[in-house]
């Protein structure tokens, strides 16, 4: 519990330390996301509900009249078929054609475009574009109500399209180069080589720049296509839901409505057609059963007026309405087989199989009417490719491929149902001759008489079914109607569906907070440098004498002398305080304060009116004496060298109350100087003439001369800056102070900003005196 409970600590400690970019970040990704919002479309969307009436025959049964199948037309399609023909470039193209999609009108209003459709303030006539300008866009600037200049740039240098070139990976184009700006009036003719144009005023431009472009129909199919969803509702219904996706909510209503009823006219088209392939075969068999049938009644009639023979005998009559029946039997066999052939040729010579009836085959075999359903897709969808792709496109072959394949069986099935039709047909032959023989058997004036009654009463009786048909035919193809429904035709809400800006606004706030939490973390794990105490308090056990913030105005001033005043105050609880007079004061690398630090404490202990004296023993760089402004002409290194004595070294500083003994002039051989004899002499002196002596060291990371004198002090303090000096450095510390146990060590935390812990007063003296009990056992 302990262990979570810091955990969470340590978490709102990093957070409250990175506030300000927590902060800063959230705003960024916060006011990115609304500006997102802002310059993004508004999205509308609205839908049509179609019913899809299917047709319900009853093909295969008894009852069914063969000659009405053989005529009319079916389309073989299910609903699946149907979404997948709205959805094609057939209808969608005819149906964009009808509008006005391919020019598209914008004003720019401060950031934000504003889009027209049918509203816009001018009109532009394209007579003639290049391709290379296909979708370019033309800048237009209002001059006067008459006048306006027309502009078109040159592509973007930083657009990939252009970087590419200039690495020479893409050639260059003449749409690279060419630009165009230029005055023109409203209604003159614009004309280049490379473009023609007319633009006409409609109403006065009240924005300062207007922009249009003009696009081909591949490029209007390739933006909508996407846009435009064709869904059943069930399963088990043919109903459609046709929904669109758009900036312009009149827009999506005008395209929904075209695409209704450029799907319904091509429907009743098709219908129109079927009709019309319906009556002219009925026309054809018409005429060679009228031929038939006046042939009939004519030798008919001869042959009763040449024989006065007015009626058969019953065993005739019964006999002639047997053999009638399986003549007619005979004659719809072979109207089936006629059916049959004609669907073969028309199959292998025919490319454009959409208008094809094949209805009647269903009585045959219905494999016939899957297969040349199936043809009738695959040609429909070759039509398709075919209008974006040449024949040797790979698509194409593969359907093409597929088509024949589709034929060869359609014919290998034809062919075995004409087999089976013609041993049905050989069957009938045989029972009519039976029958014949029977009549053969009457005298020759009624066998004669029940011929020429056959004959008669079969073309009659086919005639008179022809006759009807196309009658039926014809009202059939008056009355065409679509069996396409409109159930629901869409109403477009003012409200945008797209963008959810609030969403937006608020997924950019969340992101924008959780990346920023991940940033301060990150950033934490990789901040390899001590910020406060805790810090330094999880990476060693060397007390922490005084913590003493940044200096930074008069305010922070008096917190920085309070600090000092901390580290005085707390040199009292030292062990054998009375004799830890001789300070040493380093740090693990130079930058870190620690001359500062020198001077500032020396400062500090004399105001206590102690005696003081400073000695700036870093004979390799020294700096001491530009804290306290006196010169460093002659030092501890000429006194050491026996050229001067110490009193001549001795700089007393009034204004401080301070005795600095600077270094002098920087010898060849410091750590020898540091290392004689005569050191140790002066080290003495000074401690029987003052209260406190001060080390100024150098570097303990650096070079070995801190350690030396390190050695000579009642305590060291070891100097560290927050955001400066790396962990790695305090740890480097921790076990300099455990490998010389017979040396007192203290931390100084310098640098520390403020409003971070750097505890000064009571509390941090009585913490540090106490609180570190198992640091001074054994010492």
């Amino acid at each position: 519990m302990q262990e979570d409970e810091i955990d969470l600590k340590e978490v709102f400690k990093t957070i409250l330390k990175y506030k300000i970019q927590i902060i800063l970040i959230t705003y960024i990704f916060t006011m990115g996301a609304g500006i997102f919002a802002y310059l993004k479309p508004n999205i509308y969307t609205t839908s049509i509900v179609l019913e899809l009436e299917e047709k319900n025959k009853s093909a295969g049964s008894a009852n069914a009249d063969f000659m009405m199948e053989a005529l009319s037309g079916s389309s073989g399609s299910g609903v699946a078929n149907e979404i997948e023909v709205m959805k094609s470039r057939l209808i969608l193209q005819k149906s964009f054609d009808k509008l006005d999609l391919n020019t598209n009108y914008f004003a720019n209003n401060k950031f934000k475009k504003i889009e027209y459709y049918k509203n816009s303030p001018f009109v532009v006539d394209f007579s003639f574009l290049d391709d290379f300008l296909n979708a370019r866009n033309f800048v237009l600037t209002p001059i006067d109500e008459n006048s306006f200049n027309l502009q078109l740039k040159k592509p973007s240098i930083y657009s990939l399209d252009s970087m590419l070139k200039a690495l020479d990976i893409k050639s260059y184009t003449i749409s690279d180069t060419f630009s165009y700006n230029q005055n023109h009036k409203f209604n003159e003719l614009i004309q280049t080589e490379h473009f023609s144009l007319i633009i006409k005023k409609v109403f006065d431009l009240k924005y300062k720049t207007y922009n249009f472009s003009h696009m081909n129909n591949m490029d209007v199919f390739d933006k909508y296509k996407e846009k435009i969803s064709v869904s059943q509702i069930s399963k088990s219904a043919s109903i459609l839901n046709v929904s669109l996706e758009d900036t312009n909510p009149n827009r999506i209503k005008d395209i929904l409505s075209s695409i209704y009823d450029t799907y319904t006219n091509e429907d009743i088209q098709r219908k129109t057609e079927e009709a019309k392939l319906t009556l002219d075969f009925i026309d054809v068999q018409l005429e060679s059963i009228n031929k038939r049938l006046n042939i009939s009644a004519t030798n008919l009639e001869s042959f009763k007026e040449k024989n006065k023979l007015v009626e058969l005998s019953g065993q005739a009559i019964k006999s002639t309405e047997r053999l009638s029946e399986y003549e007619g039997q005979l004659e719809e066999l072979k109207t089936e087989l006629n059916v049959l052939l004609s669907l073969k040729s028309y199959v292998a010579s025919n490319s454009n199989l959409l208008g094809m009836s094949i209805t009647s085959v269903n009585l045959i075999d219905p494999k016939i009417a899957t297969l040349v359903s199936k043809l009738q897709d695959e040609t429909a969808r070759k039509s398709t490719l075919l209008i974006d792709y040449t024949p040797a496109h790979p698509e194409l072959v593969k359907v093409s491929q597929k088509i024949r394949n589709i034929k060869k069986n359609i014919v290998v099935t034809i062919n075995n149902n004409i087999a089976q039709f013609k041993n049905r047909k050989q069957s009938l032959e045989n029972i009519i001759r039976k029958y014949d023989k029977s009549i053969n058997t009457l005298p020759k004036q009624e066998r004669e008489l029940s011929k020429l009654t056959r004959l008669f009463s079969v073309d009659e009786k086919i005639y008179s079914y022809l006759l009807e048909k196309k009658a039926e035919s014809a009202i059939l193809q008056s009355s065409t109607i679509s069996n396409t429904r409109l159930l629901d035709e869409g109403i477009v809400s003012d409200e945008p569906v797209k963008p959810k800006r609030k969403l937006i606004v608020m997924v950019g706030f969340i992101l924008g907070f959780i990346l920023s939490i991940f940033y301060a973390f990150i950033r934490e794990f990789f901040n390899n440098t001590v910020s406060n105490s805790d810090d330094v308090e999880k990476l060693s056990s060397i007390p922490i004498y005084g913590i003493i913030p940044q200096y930074k105005g008069k305010k922070a001033k008096k917190l920085v002398d309070e600090a000092y005043r901390s580290i005085r105050t707390n040199l009292q609880f030292l062990p054998n305080h009375e004799k830890s007079n001789v300070i040493a004061i380093t740090s693990s690398v130079s930058g870190e304060g620690k001359t500062t630090t020198t001077s500032n404490l020396a400062k500090i202990i004399a105001k206590a009116n102690k005696s003081v004296v400073v000695l700036d023993l870093d004979l390799r760089k020294s700096s001491l004496h530009l804290d306290f402004n006196i010169p460093n002409t002659i030092g501890i290194s000429s006194y050491l060298s026996g050229q001067n004595t110490l009193e001549e070294i001795t700089n007393f500083v009034e204004e401080d109350n301070v005795s600095v003994l600077t270094t002098g002039s920087l010898p060849p051989n410091p750590s020898e100087l540091i290392l004689s004899d005569k050191m140790k002499e002066l080290i003495d002196i000074l401690k029987a003439k003052y209260d406190y002596v001060i080390f100024d060291t150098p570097p303990v990371g650096l070079v070995t001369d801190a350690m030396i004198l390190i050695n000579y002090a009642d305590i060291s303090f070891l100097v560290i800056k927050a955001f400066y000096t790396r962990k790695e450095f305090v740890k480097n510390l921790d076990r300099l102070s455990k490998e010389h146990k017979n040396n007192t060590f203290g931390l100084i935390l310098n640098g520390v900003e403020i409003g971070e812990k750097y505890g000064y007063g009571y509390g941090s003296n009585y913490g540090y005196g106490y609180g570190n009990a198992k640091y001074y056992k054994d010492r």
